[in-house]
This record gives C-alpha cells, structure tokens and sequence, in this order.
C-alpha cells in the first residue's frame, strides 16, 4: 500500500513537471503541488494512525490540499475560477488518496 501511496502523491508533481517542460517557464502547478503535499504531511502527521479512520483523514486531506493549492494559485496570480477549482480538487484528491492508501498501509506494517 505504501508504495500505491506514493504514486498517487506523485501525480500531481508528474503534471506539475510536464506543465514546466511543455512551457518552459510556467512552474505554478509545482509550487501548488508542494503546497498541497505539505498540508497533506501535516495531517498526516497529526492524525493517528488507526486504519479505521483512514476515510476521515482522507477527507481532512481534500480540505486542507484544496485550500492550500487555491491559495498559492491565487499568491502566485491565478485568478479564481473553474480552471483554478479543477486543478486544486484533481491535485487534492490524489493526495487525498494517497493519505487514504498510507494510513491503511501503516496498519499492516
């Protein structure tokens, strides 16, 4: 499970990567990337570690990656709208699905 963890985190760094190749110069889908993964760190972090509530930090992940990935979009100047909305749900919910798939997978270790 760790390791599908991982891949699913690692999504939106992959888009974030093809963004600034395919543009050369625009790297706001990194930075709102890291941004969302360090929000996702923090839950992870300050959640316990029972598997049973691997939905619940699923949840409090989408939360708090969205708003993260909004905000610096919006720091960064992205203005707000739907292209701004889908890219911040699409990125929180792989990080989302990534703490779902690490909490389950810490309860077999």
């Amino acid at each position: 499970m760790t390791w599908l963890a991982l891949a699913a985190a690692a999504v939106p760094f992959v888009f974030g990567t093809i963004r600034a190749i395919q543009t050369g110069s625009d790297f706001r889908y990194l930075w709102i990337a890291v941004a969302a993964a360090i929000g996702t760190a923090g839950v992870l972090l300050t959640s316990r570690s029972a598997a049973r509530g691997a939905v619940r930090v699923g949840i409090v992940v989408f939360a708090i990656a969205t708003v993260l990935a909004v905000a610096v979009a919006m720091l960064l100047g992205t203005r707000f709208g739907p292209g701004l909305l889908i890219v911040a749900f699409a990125f929180a919910f792989w990080f989302a699905v990534s703490g779902v798939l690490f909490r389950l997978g810490a309860r077999r270790s």
